[in-house]
């Protein structure tokens, strides 16, 4: 976000400060039924035993969610925009994907919306046009019983030490091309360099195995037949706490972060109660409901996690200043081919 929509931000929730601060005159202005488009799971979960009846502490908001997968999300948003609206009121995607929705004119700017808690956002997660609700980000996950001495960096994963026992999830193809680019001294605009590290791990004894998802990496860990992959912390923590023998090790070219955003869309039907929801959804409390439950971290300032969660899930201020954030536009504009790639060169 820039500083010039940050100011004016907070300069608008400020004005708001009047209304917020009078429950009874909320409830009667506000109110009614919110479509949340998101995941289902434990995220629809919270979404329905947490963020609900907190809603309901200010005004009678209604949440009706919309769940299933990203891809079926972002049609609907799509389909939405060309009809004149209709699809949902907030929509939850993952960075990349909020990206194109925002690419699309779909959703509508923060600034223009009354989110006071969006002023405790760290500042590396600030965009104009969503909130990040919940983040993590790529590291090493490794196996504690067959790997002697932690890794440090994304390139280890090249070395003699992991030839052929290195897996990776088929999903997290974007991510994973950024940290093969980091390791081999591209940066974010790089897939060329990344692609060819990428073939010369595969090429390398014993190759690179590719998983269908984030849970098959986690049985292939169970089953020794992998040592390390580059995965979310938030997963190896949820892993760990199974009882996997797997730990995390931020890697010295600087983690690739990951949120999961929210976002009210321009063709909301209940805009106010869109605005309540995203805020509901960075009340430090709530924040750290989902951390709790999911592993994933607060993305505010002002909600502390338990010293635990610190050590083995958190990242430190100077790691969070390291971290490599995608590039969203050239992610975009490579997709069409980054896909093909993956699918027809890499996995063949």
């Amino acid at each position: 976000m820039t500083m010039t929509t940050r100011r004016a931000f907070l300069a608008g929730t400020a004005a708001a400060g009047a209304t917020l601060a009078t429950p009874g005159l909320l409830r009667a202005q506000s109110g009614g039924k919110v479509v949340v488009g998101t995941w289902g799971g434990d995220y629809a979960r919270l979404l329905t035993d947490e963020v609900q009846p907190a809603l309901r502490k200010t005004a009678d908001y209604r949440l009706v969610l919309d769940t299933g997968g990203a891809t079926a999300r972002k049609t609907k948003l799509l389909t939405a925009a060309r009809v004149g609206g209709g699809a949902m009121d907030v929509t939850c995607l993952s960075d990349t994907d909020m990206y194109q929705m925002y690419a699309q004119d779909i959703l509508t700017p923060v600034a223009d919306l009354d989110i006071p808690n969006y002023a405790n956002v760290f500042d590396t997660f600030a965009s104009d046009y969503s909130i990040p609700h919940i983040y993590s980000g790529m590291v090493i996950v490794y196996d504690t019983t067959q790997v002697s001495k932690a890794p440090t960096s994304y390139a280890d994963l090249w070395t003699e030490e992991y030839r052929g026992a290195v897996g990776f999830s088929d999903i997290l193809f974007n991510p994973l091309l950024l940290a093969a680019s980091l390791a081999h001294g591209g940066g974010a605009t790089d897939f060329d360099t990344a692609k060819e590290a990428l073939m010369e791990l595969k090429a390398a004894g014993g190759g690179a195995k590719v998983y269908p998802s984030n849970e098959a990496i986690a049985n292939a860990f169970e089953a020794k037949e992998i040592k390390a992959t580059l995965m979310w912390k938030a997963r190896a923590y949820q892993w760990s706490k199974a009882g996997l023998s797997v730990a995390a090790a931020t890697p010295s070219e600087g983690a690739i972060p990951v949120t999961f955003n929210a976002a009210a869309t321009r063709f909301a039907e209940n805009p106010t109660g869109a605005a309540a929801v995203l805020n509901t959804m960075l009340d430090p409390a709530m924040q750290l409901v989902f951390a709790k439950a999911m592993g994933y971290l607060p993305t505010v300032s002002n909600a502390e996690i338990p010293d635990e969660m610190r050590q083995t899930l958190g990242f430190t201020d100077a790691e969070r200043e390291a971290f490599v954030h995608p590039d969203y536009g050239y992610v975009a504009a490579q997709l069409s081919d980054t896909l093909t790639w993956w699918n027809q060169t890499f996995k063949a």
